[in-house]
């Protein structure tokens, strides 16, 4: 793994990466029935996609009982809270729910044990479609450190479009762009323009652009299930195309819906 992009996680980590994973796109039914068997070793699942739930018991039952996607979800995140899994396990779990490579590992820091995950971002080329600024979600992303840079940089272009509101934890929460002066959400990031070739977008504000904007897509499953064609081959003049089909490295079958950033 040497040459990959790669990030280590902590077994108390993983498990909140999974459930973060899970909740965040539309019910990914078919991924939660594969897992649950892995998380309880004597619990059975049967997805179905057409109503977007997935039948659940245990193997001793003659009876299983339906849950629909969120609940499904929350199903699957309260056996992950109650799980005593071994790293092998939480790797295989990390493979399937992540669609990477997954090697159980020490923390090369604390010796604690955790999971290797390769990203897949090692091939990312931003193709500037601008999709990413456009469609998704990230109203509710800015962060405390998003805001201590822009006051050092002393861009009060910037800050004048982030919105303050009271956080549930009695800190100040920051939000994505309001208008200056309201409450009311931009129509568009306001640092957002079209290049002068008129087929690409461009960040204004690239060196100093939120944290939620950097980080994205943070692995090559997040870009498929968000839409991103930065890993999508480029094709020459006159080549063929793939008909419409998956890409050959996508081998088992997903969820696919869109999501927040």
């Amino acid at each position: 793994m040497d040459r990959r992009d790669r990030l280590f996680l902590s077994l108390a980590q993983v498990r909140k990466a999974i459930c973060i994973d899970l909740r965040h796109y539309h019910p990914q039914v078919f991924l939660c029935a594969q897992i649950l068997p892995l998380i309880a070793e004597d619990r059975v699942a049967k997805a179905d996609g057409l109503k977007n739930g997935a039948w659940v018991g245990s193997a001793a039952q003659r009876h299983l009982r339906w849950l629909p996607g969120p609940e499904l979800v929350e199903t699957v995140c309260r056996a992950l809270g109650e799980a005593r899994l071994n790293p092998e396990r939480w790797a295989a779990i990390c493979s399937r729910v992540f669609q990477t490579r997954a090697v159980p590992h020490a923390d090369p820091d604390t010796g604690g044990e955790g999971v290797w995950l390769e990203t897949g971002m090692e091939g990312f080329a931003c193709r500037q479609c601008g999709r990413c600024c456009r469609t998704l979600e990230y109203r509710h992303e800015a962060t405390p450190e998003d805001m201590a840079r822009w006051r050092e940089a002393q861009r009060s272009d910037i800050l004048e479009w982030v919105g303050v509101f009271p956080g549930v934890d009695g800190h100040p929460a920051y939000r994505l762009w309001t208008i200056p002066g309201t409450a009311r959400p931009a129509a568009q990031c306001p640092f957002l323009h079209k290049a002068p070739s008129g087929s690409r977008w461009a960040c204004r504000i690239h060196a100093l652009k939120p944290a939620v904007c950097r980080q994205y897509p943070f692995s090559r499953k997040h870009a498929m299930m968000t839409g991103c064609p930065a890993f999508q081959e480029r094709r020459r003049p006159g080549a063929a195309g793939t008909g419409g089909r998956r890409p050959p490295a996508v081998r088992h079958r997903v969820d696919r819906h869109p999501a927040k950033v």
